[in-house]
C-alpha cells in the first residue's frame, strides 16, 4: 500500500478523526490495521491513534502499550468496529 492509499482509507472510516499528519481513534470505536506479505498478515489491534510520515507511519496500540513502525508497502489494510451498543434492547431479548 501506498501512503495516499492509507490517507484515503482512513478519510472514508467513521469514527477517525484527523490532523495534519496525525490520525485519532474517536472513544468508543477500535481500529486494527493488518501488516505483512500476503496470506501472512498480522493484525495490530487497539490502534489508539497514526501518525504518518513520508515513508512510514507510526500506529501506537493501547493492547501492548506499544508503537509500531511501519513502511507502507507492509500494510494491507484496516479495520474500524463500532462502539457496542451495550444495553440497547434487540428483538427476542429483554
Amino acid at each position: 500500500m501506498e501512503r495516499p492509499t492509507l490517507e484515503a482509507m482512513l478519510e472514508a472510516a467513521t469514527g477517525i478523526d484527523r490532523d495534519g499528519d496525525n490520525y485519532t481513534v474517536t472513544e468508543g470505536y477500535r481500529l486494527s490495521v493488518y501488516v505483512g506479505e500476503p496470506g501472512q498478515a498480522m493484525e495490530v489491534s487497539e490502534v489508539r491513534s497514526l501518525r504518518l510520515n513520508d515513508l512510514f507511519c507510526e500506529a501506537t496500540s493501547d493492547e501492548h502499550d506499544a508503537v509500531y513502525f511501519l513502511e507502507y508497502s507492509s500494510l494491507h489494510g484496516i479495520s474500524v468496529r463500532p462502539p457496542t451498543g451495550g444495553g440497547a434492547r434487540r428483538t427476542g431479548f429483554s
